[in-house]
């Protein structure tokens, strides 16, 4: 496992030894160099870009929840970081940069890339206890990827950085990860809302998100082992496997619809 670096000489040292490399501190606006290296040596390694909310678990959530659907016109994700969850210093060098590189969040808004920014990018997001809280459109890999995956026409993810519904009532400072989706189904307008919480945090959830990617990867979870080439999370990892690791390790997942 490396460290990651701006110069990628891991990505370069994984090729020349043949081996995965994972990446998920790069941001949609900085993936251009890894995505040359790659190019010019596709069948040198497995390379997963992985810089999605927590390493893949909110593109894991929605996904499932889109499996309800024949159709899907809008997702709309919300993730809640509580401000007394300890953040690494790495993490928030990550912050600083994507913030300061490209500030504008990228969204699809009726089909089209859209990239917002100031009283555009506020928006609202409901926590799992039901609380109506300020926050910020931001960009993630999630975006893209739910975009791909679903055709939805509309799809936004909005980060809040206040109190959880967990530390409200005296429990740990959680993460929080809200999917909203709306479609069709069966000739009917369908809505459903997914809760993922957490209770260890937004380090300790990317880090599993992290162990079960590279697991697939490498074939450690009864799969066979990632060939060379360009690979997310969701398409590495079966959706209901991921998701039930995940609770496995302490993760409490909510569904409704209508």
């Amino acid at each position: 496992m490396l460290a990651p670096e701006a110069g990628l000489k891991g990505l370069s040292y994984a090729q020349d030894l043949g081996i995965p490399y994972l990446n998920i501190n790069a941001a949609l606006t900085e993936i251009g160099p890894e995505l040359a290296l790659f190019a010019h040596r596709a069948t040198a390694a497995p390379v997963v870009l992985a810089s999605h909310w927590m390493a893949g678990a909110a593109t894991f959530l929605a996904l499932n929840s889109a499996k309800g659907f024949e159709i899907v016109r809008s997702i709309r994700f919300g993730a809640i970081v509580d401000e007394k969850d300890s953040v690494g210093p790495a993490a928030l060098e990550d912050m600083e940069r994507v913030h300061g590189a490209a500030p504008a969040a990228l969204v699809f808004e009726n089909g089209r890339r859209v990239w917002l920014s100031g009283d555009a990018a506020k928006g609202k997001v409901e926590s799992v206890d039901g609380r109506s809280l300020n926050a910020t459109a931001f960009s993630t890999f999630d975006t893209v990827s739910l975009h791909a995956a679903t055709g939805a026409a509309d799809v936004r993810f909005d980060l809040v950085n206040g109190e959880s519904s967990s530390f409200r009532v005296g429990g740990e400072a959680a993460t929080e990860i809200i999917v909203e989706i709306e479609g069709e189904s069966d000739g009917r307008t369908k809505r459903s809302r997914s809760m993922l919480t957490f209770k260890h945090g937004t380090a300790s959830l990317t880090g599993l998100s992290v162990v079960l990617s590279l697991a697939s990867v490498l074939g450690l979870n009864a799969r066979s082992p990632a060939r060379s080439g360009l690979y997310l999370p969701e398409l590495l990892s079966d959706t209901k496997w991921f998701l039930d690791e995940l609770r496995s390790a302490g993760a409490t997942i909510y569904e409704n619809s209508n």
